[in-house]
């Protein structure tokens, strides 16, 4: 169940001008529908998405051949796509890319950027590459080749074409698409940022850190540099460091609502659990409709000991994104550790139902939940995928699944333990482990032997793991 946020995005690199193109199937500008489409993209640039939408609509729905408003409406739909996880809504937006191309003309350089990426956002969602590559190839065939491209015009596309890249795990033509971005239009913003996210992700952390203090000395005003610099200082472990950057965002921009959530998560990393949930509430009044900021707010209070808020917290993230299995994931936890397990049995298997490869970690937490709930009849299912496989092809999903299930031994459970070779790793596990023997010793009745498993848990210290979390809430342990 652990979270964190991703560096801040940057929509501005793509909306550019859009007003200069007037109606279109006339020939003369129609007042209404321009005030509509000012209104629109202003709405676009504050966030509001859905009123993007609503504007753009109904322009479309009196002249369809408004291929500038046409772009907006594919803009705001790949946005929502992506805030709510709704591939529906995503490819909604992608086809209204690709009708703006077809009726504004491919010369219309700016109208590529939402297709990419919103072509980017599916392949990271259905985890498919082909999307990916579809990118790569658009931008390099269809817009790359152009040797009348502005500056910023050719940033912009090397930027979606670097993240595609990222997907398809080039890292190193990312890097490359980066740099050629930079060197094109030294004051893209996105570019910058990307330049350091993809050093982060090859393992690079000195030229990682390097980029992102680059990015703050060519941007010093700009509150997102600081921000994308704290998340990183903090997940590197330099705490004070990134409070230090995120409060010098907030400095620069009072409601900037992601630095308020980074700083939170900072706080509660740190067991501030008050002030990050303070933050996290911060974040909520600004950005009352983006799930994951209600979602966090869930957790930190379940670390506090409040299921109450914290399902409330849950409930409302998922009526925001439906499609995002993580949000019933997290309605599940706080359901089990608030001793509803038929409550935590439907929403662990609605997570599952959404995204059986992702979700396949809730297997054992759902197998307990049924038979907490009284249903042990029916984790036959659950058991026999993991009981089928050849031995060493069971990995810790099935371990813990056949432990729970009575076919693993307590001591055969560890010593799956001790073929893991990473530290951080194996300290993971024994924290799960060590949580489901106490829960099996526990329904066992040997009340003495459980209470000092869960102890054990505690001492392993992976607050960020769902079974640490579930041995406070056994043994009223909250605040840590």
């Amino acid at each position: 169940m652990s979270k964190h946020l991703e560096f801040a995005m940057f929509r501005s690199h793509w909306i550019v001008f859009v007003l200069c193109f007037g109606s279109i199937a006339s020939g003369q500008a129609n007042p209404e529908h321009e005030k509509m489409k000012a209104e629109a993209e202003t709405a676009y640039q504050q966030a509001d998405f859905a009123k993007c939408k609503e504007l753009t609509s109904k322009v479309l729905a009196q002249n369809p051949k408004d291929h500038a408003a046409m772009y907006l409406r594919a803009s705001s739909r790949v946005e929502l796509g992506v805030v709510k996880r709704d591939v529906a809504e995503l490819r909604e937006g992608i086809q209204d890319a690709r009708e703006s191309l077809k009726i504004g003309g491919s010369s219309e350089v700016n109208y590529y950027l939402p297709y990419l990426y919103g072509m980017i956002a599916l392949a990271n969602m259905e985890d498919k590459k082909e999307h990916a590559n579809v990118a790569v190839d658009v931008a390099t065939k269809n817009v790359l080749n152009r040797t009348n491209l502005k500056p910023e015009q050719r940033a912009n596309v090397l930027y979606q074409r670097a993240a595609a890249y990222i997907h398809l795990k080039n890292l190193n033509s990312a890097i490359e698409d980066y740099q050629a971005a930079i060197e094109a239009f030294p004051g893209h913003l996105g570019s910058h940022v990307g330049l350091a996210e993809a050093y982060v992700v090859s393992g690079q952390a000195d030229k990682a850190l390097q980029a992102f203090s680059a990015a703050v000395e060519t941007f010093p005003e700009n509150h997102l540099v600081y921000n994308n610099r704290g998340l990183f200082l903090q997940q590197q472990g330099k705490s004070q460091e990134a409070l230090a950057d995120f409060n010098k965002a907030l400095e620069l921009d009072k409601n900037f609502a992601v630095a308020y959530t980074n700083r939170g998560y900072t706080y509660q990393a740190a067991g501030n659990l008050a002030d990050a949930e303070k933050d996290f509430t911060r974040a909520i009044t600004i950005e009352p409709n983006n799930p994951l900021f209600t979602s966090l707010r869930g957790t930190c209070r379940l670390s506090l000991g409040n299921t109450t808020g914290a399902i409330e917290d849950y409930t409302k993230a998922i009526q925001l994104a439906p499609q995002n299995p993580v949000a019933h994931a997290d309605l599940g936890f706080a359901k089990f550790f608030s001793k509803n397990y038929a409550g935590a049995v439907e929403a662990f298997d609605e997570a599952i139902q959404i995204d059986p490869r992702a979700m396949r970690y809730l297997n054992p937490w759902l197998l307990w939940s049924l038979v907490l709930s009284g249903k042990p009849d029916t984790v036959g299912q659950i058991a026999k995928e993991s009981e089928d496989k050849a031995e060493k092809e069971r990995d810790w999903i099935d371990a813990l699944v056949l432990f729970l299930s009575g076919k693993l031994s307590e001591q055969q459970l560890v010593n799956f333990v001790s073929t893991t070779t990473d530290a951080k790793m194996k300290n993971a596990q024994l924290c799960e482990a060590y949580f489901f023997i106490a829960e099996r010793r526990s329904q066992a009745n040997d009340k003495t032997n459980a209470t000092a498993f869960y102890k054990q848990v505690i001492q392993t210290k992976a607050t960020q793991l769902s079974a640490y979390r579930g041995a406070q809430y056994v043994l009223q342990s909250f605040g840590k």
